[in-house]
């Protein structure tokens, strides 16, 4: 029986974590659209409150 070490994954898994990280990105990009969505906000009242945060 193997055994997968720290280096070693399947191919399934390599694939699930990259889905996993491209998701991650592209919800950091629509990050403004989604949470006005989610929330039902305007979109311009989250993009002041995220700038708010960051300082600008």
């Amino acid at each position: 029986m193997m055994e997968a070490g720290p280096t070693k994954g399947t191919p399934m898994g390599w694939f699930i974590f990259l889905v996993l990280v491209v998701g991650a990105i592209a919800a950091y990009k629509y990050r403004v659209p989604l949470l006005a969505k989610l929330t039902g906000q305007p979109q311009d009242r989250i993009q002041r409150a995220i700038d708010r945060k960051k300082g600008k």
